[in-house]
């Protein structure tokens, strides 16, 4: 084996390497950390809710500080799902990026193979 090859080798071992950790670890990563945050995102919405229904009917104060939270809360969700669908696309244009790697690495193997 010439010492070229045995650098394509290396570089391709290198190259499924880095494809397994970007498509498995740090969007595993990642997507367990929005699930944690939404978990707990979530108790506290119920709790809030739960909140809501023990409120006394003539108090405006407390019905206006549980809609702004209720308000607030949605907010929060709205961004929770911006963030995974963010994630979402970026793991398909990592996967483009990977595909198009594999084949430029591909196509100069081939061209170097010509010369």
């Amino acid at each position: 084996m010439s010492f070229n090859d045995f650098m394509n080798q290396i570089r391709q071992w290198d190259n499924t390497i880095a494809k397994w950790l970007m498509r498995h670890f740090y969007f595993m990563f990642f997507q367990l950390v929005l699930l944690i945050i939404f978990g707990f995102w979530l108790t506290n919405t119920v709790q809030m809710i739960d909140v809501s229904f023990q409120l006394s009917e003539s108090s405006l104060m407390e019905r206006l500080a549980v809609t702004q939270t209720i308000n607030t809360s949605i907010i929060v969700l709205i961004l929770l799902l911006n963030s995974f669908w963010v994630l979402y696309v970026f793991n398909g244009i990592q996967r483009i990026r990977n595909i198009l790697k594999d084949i430029n690495f591909n196509i100069s193997k081939l061209r170097f193979k010509e010369k």
